[in-house]
């Protein structure tokens, strides 16, 4: 039985709920540790889809300048 392989915003997911606690990294660093390396953006719009009561740690990851980013308004 071929166990299916995880999509990319699952693998995303997987770098993001490894993160400890008491810790930040960038969009960036996930993108790589995921095997994106360059698609940070892409990383933004795998956790701007994670469900409202997710467990997924998304307020560890920051943008470069060391910010969470949130849409305005």
């Amino acid at each position: 039985m071929d166990i299916p392989e995880p999509t990319i915003n699952e693998r995303i997911w997987q770098v993001v709920a490894a993160i400890p606690e008491g810790t930040v990294t960038t969009y960036g660093v996930v993108a790589q540790k995921a095997g994106l390396a360059g698609y940070a953006r892409h990383v933004g719009a795998a956790l701007r889809g994670l469900p409202a009561n997710t467990r997924i740690p998304w307020h560890r990851v920051v943008n470069a300048g060391g910010r969470i980013s949130l849409p305005e308004g």
